[in-house]
């Protein structure tokens, strides 16, 4: 049986995986906020900012850029879905994940997390060199160098237990690589296909073997060192350096791969959501980098205003074109406006936080409801189109 013909043969839980991916990707970014509304309600003792770090980057996050690579890559180079175990995996790993972190196993956390990192870089791999099979963009190199930097930042944030004091320097670079620079890279990578496919329907052609093509390879991995280099600056005591680094590399990557510079064109109002998420990553490091003592603020402007927003519109447009909603593609359903103002209002409660720290429970409280508030509604309008036009279940009879 040739690829395309198992591929079609496969249940669609395998052969669109965002179908389970992304609902779960929405339960673990309850797991990661709602706590800390409870604890600005005062219903909630624990104050654990590791682990929502930990659950946003490595659970919410993660299982939507698995979700989608899952279901984007196969159906881009003409080879299989995953396989069963590979989706029992990538199902496990993530709640695994976070209750490790909720009870502070925070080296078994990891050990689930790099389980999910290796099988993705072994997915990704053996079908990007998978005979016959078609090349992903230039962009795309950079998926491996940002499961990579997740992998080398997992593994360093175990320095301390390994080194003592001695390691903590490690400890804190990991934390670098794993907390900004892995999303930073899929965000890089995907986007370079997915920002100009959506905001203006035009695909990226295929990576080549050309001059300009080994210069566009060679230029993402000159920003990929640049941007490891951006994370070393932050952690040697540069706290202005690292963040304006990571802004210049950051916007000349999106400007020249995504063509941000360019308004959307296509009728839909998500595809500006998208557009506008992308300005809000290197806009958050610009705020980072200028205030560098209230840098907690521009990261949440990266994490909320630009990896959130991003994953949410992204993830609405996978959902809605790939259960051929094209009446709700192309227009303006009222509730994209609505969770995107609420997600950015969220941004600015929680950048408040840091500029206005005498009223911090007050505006933790209010960022952490507008974001869950911002997901009901992302949710009315995106949940309903995860089952196809026949019915088909999700996933098998004892499918965990």
């Amino acid at each position: 049986m040739t690829d395309s013909l198992a591929g079609a043969a496969a249940p669609l839980w395998r052969r669109e995986p965002y179908r389970v991916l992304f609902p779960l990707g929405l339960l673990l970014s309850w797991a990661g906020v709602l706590h800390w509304l409870l604890h600005a309600a005062g219903l909630l003792a624990d104050y654990r900012p590791v682990f929502h770090a930990i659950v946003q980057i490595q659970g919410f996050l993660m299982s939507f850029a698995v979700g989608f690579l899952f279901t984007a890559i196969p159906r881009r180079t003409g080879t299989p879905p995953p396989a069963a175990w590979q989706m029992a995996l990538g199902t496990a790993a993530p709640i695994g994940t976070a209750v490790a972190a909720w009870f502070e196993y925070w080296a078994l956390s990891q050990a689930f997390w790099l389980a999910l990192a290796v099988t993705l870089i072994i997915f990704a791999a053996r079908r990007f060199t998978h005979a016959g099979a078609r090349r992903p963009p230039n962009s795309f190199l950079w998926i491996p160098l940002a499961l990579l930097m997740g992998v080398s930042g997992s593994l360093l944030t175990a320095a301390p237990g390994l080194m003592g004091t001695a390691g903590a320097w490690l400890h804190d670079l990991g934390r670098l690589l794993l907390l900004q620079g892995l999303f930073l890279g899929l965000v890089l990578g995907v986007g370079g296909m997915v920002i100009p496919l959506i905001t203006r329907g035009q695909a990226p052609p295929d990576a080549g073997d050309t001059a300009a093509d080994q210069a566009a390879r060679f230029g993402h991995l000159a920003a990929a060192a640049l941007l490891v280099l951006s994370f070393w600056l932050e952690n040697s005591g540069w706290p202005r350096a690292g963040p304006g680094l990571r802004c210049i590399v950051v916007l000349a990557v999106l400007l020249r791969g995504a063509g941000i510079r360019l308004l959307p064109g296509v009728p839909g109002w998500h595809r500006r959501l998208v557009w506008l998420s992308a300005w809000m990553i290197p806009a958050g490091y610009a705020v980072a980098a200028l205030w560098p003592l209230q840098r907690l603020a521009g990261l949440h402007v990266v994490f909320i205003g630009g990896f959130t927003l991003m994953t949410l519109s992204v993830a609405l447009h996978v959902t809605l074109s790939h259960g051929g909603r094209l009446r709700l593609v192309t227009g303006r359903p009222w509730q994209v406006p609505v969770y995107g103002g609420l997600i950015l209002l969220a941004m600015a409660a929680r950048a408040l936080v840091e500029f206005d720290a005498a009223r911090f429970y007050l505006w933790l409280g209010v960022s952490a409801a507008l974001f869950l508030i911002a997901t009901l509604f992302w949710s009315s309008l995106t949940l309903p189109h995860l089952e196809d036009a026949d019915g088909e279940l999700l996933l098998p009879r004892g499918f965990a």
